[in-house]
């Protein structure tokens, strides 16, 4: 069952707008029939029917309709439904429906807010510190100069948002819940330092520059640029949203000089929260994954 369309369905404020959020469903059939004289609630007579995409949209309206005590869950609930009437001799022409309907890209969450007053914003201030902001996937370019809206919601939700867990193992629900949580209230000053700190923890994961780096170091990135994000606040002498234009070169400045002695202080803060969780005891592979997966150091951190 798909959980989404489920949830839609049984919500009144939302599955009356059903048709907008679903895709329909396509079917093909060796012959149809219809009244064409009905002004409305048209029954269609298929020969055939075979559903080839919008399979488990079918399912899920059916387990949610028969699972429920209320027979009018959704009710007000539509889907479009397309019919193609195809001789049998058409089969490669049904495989080839099937695959195009089944495989076009989705649209991106990340588009549909692209053009949103938030993402203007946060355009137009990065360029001004000398930037260049992609709001939408399609949108070619790169270089140390280009910020990626993706990039800039996974760093900062990481970092000024403090939660770790959730830039990592939710990627895709940066565009949908968390989309207010991560870019309300953002400006493209803490935008951009997010991205240069965020960047530079997943350089020194992918290309260790230190010997014999901590074991933990390949889980650990997200947690990292985390607490140097507070260290560089904290020694900047303010709160996140005093971070503006007007002092960033001063505080990015300070992350560069000291950033060597921030990153070793991560390491320090992590080293330190995984002894008061585990102890002196060998910590598996596995159970370090797990641990920075769940947040389980996030109130140690504190």
């Amino acid at each position: 069952m798909n959980t989404a369309i489920h949830a839609t369905l049984l919500d009144p404020a939302k599955s009356e707008n059903f048709y907008f959020y679903n895709n329909g469903i396509t079917v093909v059939c060796d012959k149809f029939d219809y009244n064409a004289f009905q002004k409305s609630d048209y029954k269609v007579q298929l020969k055939n029917m075979q559903v080839i995409n919008g399979g488990q949209t079918c399912k899920t309206i059916q387990e949610t309709l028969s699972g429920q005590r209320d027979d009018r869950a959704g009710e007000s609930a539509y889907v479009m439904i397309r019919i193609y009437q195809l001789a049998e001799n058409h089969k490669d022409f049904v495989n080839d429906i099937t695959y195009a309907t089944n495989s076009q890209n989705p649209v991106d969450l990340r588009d549909l807010h692209s053009n949103d007053e938030i993402q203007k914003a946060l355009e137009l201030g990065i360029q001004e510190l000398g930037y260049s902001y992609k709001r939408q996937r399609e949108e070619g370019g790169g270089g140390s100069n280009v910020i990626t809206s993706s990039i800039v919601a996974e760093a900062v939700l990481t970092i000024w948002r403090q939660r770790p867990h959730q830039a990592k193992f939710l990627r895709r629900e940066h565009f949908g819940k968390l989309y207010n949580d991560i870019f309300t209230g953002l400006n493209s000053a803490q935008a951009v330092l997010a991205v240069l700190i965020f960047r530079d923890v997943e350089n020194e994961r992918k290309r260790p520059s230190r010997p014999n780096p901590a074991e933990f170091i390949p889980y650990a990135s997200h947690y990292l640029s985390m607490l140097i994000g507070r260290h560089v606040l904290q020694e900047s002498g303010i709160a996140l949203d005093e971070l503006t234009h007007r002092n960033f070169v001063d505080v990015l400045a300070r992350y560069q000089a000291l950033r060597e002695a921030y990153y070793q202080q991560a390491i320090d803060a992590i080293s330190d929260a995984l002894k008061k969780n585990y102890g002196d005891r060998a910590i598996s592979l596995q159970q370090l994954s797990a641990t920075f997966r769940r947040g389980d150091l996030l109130a140690v951190l504190d």
